[in-house]
């Protein structure tokens, strides 16, 4: 017995010298071994976000068709909860997926997803692999089922969540530019109004100043000042909308 090998708990003391030669100290690639009639499955554990190690789950098959999984005890009944657990965080993120309503929500789930997207396509394939080695076995056509519908459910959530957050950007883009143009039209308004009054606040301050001049202080100047003024208020105004 090789006693480097970490992976395959060394209670397997039966488990077949030609599978501990194909098995390292990490779990590598989830994938199906057989020889001598034995099967080894090594799948990855249930991945977080931010998990960078991938931690294995191994299903021993024996020739009398007896299963024994490692970390959890179990066999059979231990791949089959390692499936569900799956199932159980899609769930889960499904329902964030629908609850989100801005991009950081969005981009969270998407977090989320994706290391549990690619541990499902791996899982599916070994199970296949696993299929494909022990044929009789109706058990295995029942997980490597369950483990297609894991994957496809990952890929549907994961175009659900993209689509959600492209929306998301989308709706905030739109409303940033309904925003500006509010703005811009405020701007311009303001524009006017200034264009239309500066000539006759300038003539009103010019005038008010004690200044020696010709024009006499009558109501009739008063009124010529103010329709001049007024006038070229409202050619400055004409220009800044024609500007515009």
């Amino acid at each position: 017995m090789k006693t480097d090998i970490q992976i395959i708990p060394e209670l397997w003391a039966t488990i077949p010298e030609a599978i501990r030669n194909r098995v390292g100290r990490e779990a590598g690639t989830q994938r199906a071994i057989f020889e001598e009639g034995h099967l080894l499955v090594i799948l990855h554990q249930l991945p977080g976000p931010h998990d960078a190690e991938r931690r294995p789950a191994l299903f021993w098959r024996q020739t009398d068709g007896a299963w024994e999984s490692s970390p959890e005890n179990g066999g059979g009944l231990a791949l089959q909860n390692h499936l569900a657990a799956y199932a159980a965080r899609l769930d889960a993120l499904d329902k964030e997926e629908h609850a989100a309503q801005t991009a950081v929500e969005y981009h969270k789930v998407l977090e989320a997803i994706a290391p549990v997207l690619r541990s499902s396509r791996g899982m599916h394939r070994a199970l296949q692999q696993a299929r494909e080695f022990v044929k009789a076995d109706r058990d295995l056509i029942n997980l490597r089922d369950q483990a297609a519908s894991v994957e496809r459910t990952a890929e549907l959530l994961l175009q659900d969540a993209q689509f959600g957050l492209n929306f998301t950007v989308a709706k905030q883009a739109e409303a940033q530019a309904q925003s500006a143009k509010i703005m811009a039209n405020t701007s311009h308004r303001l524009n006017v109004m200034a264009a239309l009054f500066l000539p006759l606040t300038a003539l009103t301050g010019l005038f008010s100043m004690y200044v020696r001049a010709d024009v006499a202080d009558t109501p009739m100047n008063f009124w010529l000042i103010a329709t001049v003024g007024m006038i070229i208020g409202l050619v400055m105004s004409a220009f800044v909308v024609a500007r515009r």
